[in-house]
């Protein structure tokens, strides 16, 4: 009966996640709750999690991260190490896939991603690349990057904890090295000599010093007297002159998708106009026309000459995805207007205020530059031009870097736990003033701890009631004949398949188990078993949502979903492969 109800419970939870008809951390406690109420834990097993020293960890390194990036140590040493490779595609490719990992071992990788983006957009449009052949490639090196320690990423120090917990005995800080060095070695290959192939071309380029181009879509309507009334679309200055595209027209309620070039506009006729960010800058000057996002959301008290035009892209963990515009109040409360929304490499054709936000998203906004600062300062979005960069904290730098390897050698030596150790690192990091309280606790990917305290506790409940144990035994029926490196092989399969549609994180959690048990049972050392999980856990290239890397660059990157499909499936069949045949060279399954 326990099995049972534990395996209906983990089948509904990867439902749930897979799903994403809730919140990640909401189901999450729904699983806590569940397992809890069944009996299938005790309420001091379930809540346990929230105690647990991974869970501490991963708090911590989350704030050593953000503390090292504030001081800008991050952002000018990768400036200097990608801007070395000249105008050479493979290399450039390498350069950014190898900088971004190596941050991305000692601190977390969405945050390593994050602060590289805007360099990486910057490159690209100095060496007319389009930024969609190089920011799946900064995806990519961060995740492969995170694999390389013991601190690189959630999983590593989650699968750590529970072998641990399971065995007695853990990974040491650069146990994880070895193999992680020859993925992204192989994967650093991959995507400089034959993935970047795979890569779409989507239409960027100089638009001015500031920022990338892209077509967006937006609102006007013509007023009285203006010179377009009374025009046809062919005749009016919108295609001629500010190369803008009317792609559709409403009139009184009724609205005409593609209206015909010799359709005549009228007074109080509203356009939805397609267009770079100079063309609107344009049309803004234009008299006769009001742009609808300025009527509805007026910013008081600024002049024109103050006003900025910028894009920023939603961060995955931002709190408005899912929320539209006008629900969180962005106007009033940021004291910016949206004046369109760029998607999965094409304008969204919709009312700005009424469109419901998905990460990856890219908003051109506008509004003074003091209240863009303030906008990318831990409010869900990451600006990527149009501003000088948010002052750094300089002088620290070396404090913050010298915190980072303060923790990697008391973890090293073994003079103090791993969670000890990175706790008061994250101290450090805030009484030096590398970033304040609010910053540190900003930093924490809150939904992240809570997923991971809220699944550890269906882990425990597989372990006791004999589920993983089951799910262990199948898998050796279907393909243990063929000896432990073949089954090795299938439970990494299983992990990484996990990982492309659910948390990376909870992905490990509930695999370990089944990987416990299925290492008793082969009457092996679960050591390399605990590896793979880890490893694959971490490989997830094929969707946007598997990672919030992957998801960070979609918007700036102009990608579409089957785009991460095409680019990352033979990566991930190649470091299945190549990690099936090595970690058990490395952690032999008879020590």
């Amino acid at each position: 009966m326990d099995i049972t109800l534990t395996l209906a419970i983990l089948l509904v939870a990867i439902i749930l996640f897979a799903t994403e008809w809730l919140r990640m951390d909401v189901v999450s406690l729904m699983v806590l709750l569940a397992v809890t109420l069944t009996g299938l834990v005790t309420p001091a097993e379930a809540f346990a999690g929230f105690s647990n020293p991974a869970v501490i960890t991963v708090a911590a390194m989350f704030v050593l991260g953000t503390g090292i990036s504030h001081t800008g140590a991050i952002s000018k040493f990768g400036e200097q190490l990608i801007d070395r490779t000249g105008h050479n595609q493979s290399l450039m490719i390498a350069s950014i896939m190898g900088t971004v990992a190596l941050f991305s071992a000692f601190i977390n990788n969405i945050g390593a991603t994050a602060v590289l983006m805007p360099i990486v957009i910057m490159i690209a449009r100095r060496t007319r690349l389009p930024p969609s052949k190089l920011l799946i490639p900064l995806a990519f090196g961060s995740l492969l990057g995170g694999v390389c320690t013991l601190i690189g990423t959630p999983p590593n120090i989650l699968i750590n904890e529970l072998l641990l917990e399971y065995t007695g005995e853990g990974f040491q800080m650069f146990s994880f090295t070895p193999i992680g060095l020859v993925l992204l070695a192989c994967g650093i290959s991959y995507m400089a000599f034959f993935g970047h192939k795979l890569l779409p071309v989507r239409k960027s380029g100089t638009l001015t010093e500031a920022y990338q181009v892209k077509e967006y879509i937006t609102e006007i309507e013509i007023l009285e007297g203006s010179p377009l009334d009374g025009k046809t679309i062919s005749q009016s200055k919108l295609e001629r002159e500010f190369n803008m595209k009317v792609r559709a027209m409403q009139r009184k309620r009724r609205k005409y998708l593609q209206p015909k070039r010799n359709r005549k506009l009228r007074a109080g006729d509203i356009l939805f106009l397609e267009g770079d960010p100079e063309g609107i800058l344009k049309v803004m000057e234009e008299k006769g026309i009001l742009f609808l996002p300025e009527r509805d959301n007026p910013i008081p008290g600024t002049s024109d000459e103050e006003f900025v035009v910028v894009e920023a892209s939603l961060d995955p963990t931002s709190d408005m995805v899912g929320k539209t515009l006008s629900q969180e109040r962005f106007s009033s409360t940021h004291g910016l207007t949206a004046l369109a929304i760029w998607r999965s490499g094409a304008p969204v054709v919709r009312k700005v205020e009424h469109v419901v936000l998905q990460f990856g998203d890219v908003l051109l906004l506008q509004g003074p530059e003091e209240k863009v600062r303030h906008l990318a300062k831990g409010h869900g979005f990451l600006v990527l031009g149009g501003v000088s960069p948010v002052p750094y904290r300089p002088r620290r730098a070396p404090i913050a870097v010298g915190t980072i390897l303060g923790v990697i050698l008391l973890t090293v030596t073994g003079a103090t736990p791993i969670m000890v150790a990175a706790t008061f690192g994250a101290l450090i990091m805030i009484l030096t003033r590398c970033l304040t309280i609010k910053e540190a606790y900003d930093s924490i990917d809150w939904p992240i701890i809570i997923l991971i305290a809220g699944t550890l506790p269906l882990g425990h409940a597989m372990h006791n009631s004999g589920a993983a144990e089951l799910l262990a035994h199948l898998i050796i029926e279907g393909v243990g004949s063929y000896g432990p490196w073949i089954v090795l092989g299938a439970v990494f399969l299983i992990t990484f398949c996990l990982t492309e549609v659910m948390s990376h994180a909870a992905a490990a959690v509930l695999v370990a188990p089944i990987a416990y048990n299925t290492a008793v049972e082969l009457a092996v050392s679960p050591r390399p078993f605990f590896m793979a999980v880890a490893i694959a856990a971490s490989m997830c290239f094929m969707t946007p949502i598997s990672h919030q890397s992957n998801a960070l660059v979609m918007g700036p990157g102009g990608y579409k979903f089957l785009d991460y499909t095409k680019v990352g499936a033979p990566l991930n069949i190649m470091v299945w492969i190549i990690a099936t045949l090595i970690i058990p060279i490395l952690f032999p399954f008879n020590p």
